[in-house]
């Protein structure tokens, strides 16, 4: 699975961003820039800092795109390739608990052609690992390394082969540093190492991060108020122990119709008409039959419609039963006073995802990462709660809602959410910005700092059948940070239908139709009150 689709001509991007070049770089020959930027990068093996224990294990001057590592072979055109020095290191190395190595391990791309700003790249699932720092998420089709900005990564302090190993759990600094420490102190140590670059400190610091990534990002904004200058929030895993419970009630409550349906809980064609239906009560709300629900809150979406009238079932109505399943999957787990312990999910045209497509869609009746070992027990709501609230997790959890500080600095902060995420709900999301908002001067005093965007179709951080998966939110966070120059909408497209142009709304705007126009044209809709 793809996770980036470069098609743009840099040539153009960088006019758009606004990318400078440097004079030293710029007055030299091609070929003489390139051997600038080699030795340069080179001599960054020997980089180090007094009284740490910093190791710099590579520095690599990547010329082309064929010199990029092989799980990006074939994401990154040669159209939008620039060369950078690709760095990997590992600082505060020790033995932690059960005689365990540790380390903060990071990775860091410098562009031979700087714009003077610094992006941390946030992480994933548990970390545990390096990813390749590029700042692809949320940029459109050119990251953030390739239109000039310094981007940083970090496998928050553990080392690992996969994304979800629990095994850092038991040491203390691990969690520390996977909470939030690991992140900032390998923002602090990029911005030394890129000040000693460049021979020049970053201009502007930004933060970019879906899913922990996601998370990150809040915990920068609530506990480091004055590290970073904008901040991407995407699908924030910002309480995991929470979330994780309603994705297993999800599951099990859908799984209980898979005996009595060949295996699945719902078939293909009961799947279509699920979301066929889904359309034709919601899908005008915005002023256009085109697929896409973008009017997500206004859309009240009954399942009991679906329910057969006669004796048995068919694949035009639904039973009875699964009538009830569905509508208890999406409403989340509810205590016996009818209080949701975590919110469900809104209805969208991505539910019905398959894995080819990302991760599978809430009908697909699949388990959370974390909750998946306990699918074959009956479900204990009350037991669940007590994992939570004892969850290792839980402490980092990105829940504070005062960011006065960081607000008033003059820090901006974007949220954007995928409606049909299957492991963290648009709806708690929503839930925090609204919260934030009466919190810090209400909504519309908010609003001049930070914007939250849902996005149709889409799953988690990316992904579905038929969703707006692809945006640029990078570049309007730059120049309403450096220009005070507010977005009024976010441009959108989807990786299948690349013709097919939308505009985000920040909430609780939404999409509609101006009633004339190219459908197509991402102008031909206006953001408008609901």
């Amino acid at each position: 699975m793809k996770l980036f689709q470069f098609l743009l001509l840099c040539s153009v991007v960088i006019a758009l961003a606004g990318c400078n070049l440097s004079t030293e770089v710029s007055a030299k020959t091609p070929a003489a820039a390139q051997a600038a930027g080699a030795g340069r990068c080179q001599s960054m093996v020997d980089y180090a800092e007094e009284g740490s224990d910093l190791e710099i294990v590579t520095a690599v001057h990547v010329t082309a795109v064929s010199d990029l590592p092989g799980e990006l072979a074939g994401q990154v055109s040669a159209e939008v390739f620039r060369p950078y020095c690709r760095i990997r290191g590992y600082f505060e190395k020790r033995t932690g608990a059960g005689q365990k190595p540790y380390a903060i391990g990071f990775g860091i791309s410098l562009p031979d052609d700087w714009n003077g700003r610094f992006l941390f790249q946030g992480g994933g699932g548990l970390n545990g690992l390096v990813r390749e720092p590029l700042g692809a998420l949320a940029s459109g089709d050119v990251p953030a390394l390739f239109r000039g900005f310094a981007v940083v990564s970090t496998d928050s302090g553990h080392q690992s082969d996969t994304v979800f190993d629990v095994t850092f759990f038991q040491d203390q600094q691990a969690l520390l540093n996977f909470y939030s420490q690991a992140v900032y102190k390998t923002t602090l140590l990029g911005n030394r190492m890129v000040s000693h670059y460049y021979e020049a400190e970053p201009k502007h610091q930004y933060f970019s991060g879906c899913s922990t990534g996601g998370r990150e990002g809040m915990t920068m904004s609530q506990r480091y108020p004055d590290l970073f200058d904008g901040i991407i929030v995407g699908a924030p895993a910002r309480r995991t122990n929470y979330s994780e419970i309603a994705d297993l009630w999800s599951a099990k409550t859908l799984q209980a119709l898979s005996s009595a349906n060949g295996g699945v809980p719902f078939s293909e064609a009961q799947q279509a008409l699920i979301v066929d239906s889904l359309l034709q009560q919601c899908d005008s709300l915005d002023g256009l039959e085109d697929g896409f629900v973008m009017d997500v809150a206004g859309c009240d979406f009954d399942p009991a419609v679906l329910q057969c009238t006669g004796e048995g079932t068919s694949q035009g109505c639904l039973s009875q039963q699964q009538v009830k399943a569905l509508g208890e999957a999406f409403a989340g787990p509810r205590l016996a006073s009818g209080e949701n312990i975590y919110p469900g999910f809104y209805y969208d045209t991505g539910i019905s995802a398959k894995a080819e497509h990302g991760i599978p869609g809430l009908l697909q009746g699949v388990a959370g990462p974390l909750g998946k070992a306990r699918i074959d027990q009956p479900f204990d709501l009350q037991r669940e709660i007590d994992i939570a609230e004892n969850f290792p997790l839980a402490p980092g959890n990105a829940t504070l809602k005062n960011l006065t500080t960081f607000a008033g600095s003059g820090h901006k902060l974007f949220f954007f959410h995928g409606v049909s995420d299957p492991w963290f709900s648009a709806k708690d999301t929503q839930g925090y910005y609204l919260d934030m908002a009466e919190d810090n001067g209400g909504l519309e005093a908010v609003k001049r700092w930070s914007k939250l965007y849902f996005v149709p179709g889409m799953g988690h951080c990316h992904g579905g059948e038929r969703a707006l998966d692809r945006f640029d939110m990078l570049s309007p966070l730059v120049d309403w940070v450096e220009s005070g120059s507010e977005p009024e909408r976010i441009p959108a497209w989807s990786t299948v239908t690349t013709d097919t142009r939308r505009r985000l709304c920040p909430y609780p705007d939404v999409s509609r139709y101006r009633g004339e126009g190219d459908p197509n044209r991402e102008d031909s809709f206006q953001c408008v009150p609901p």
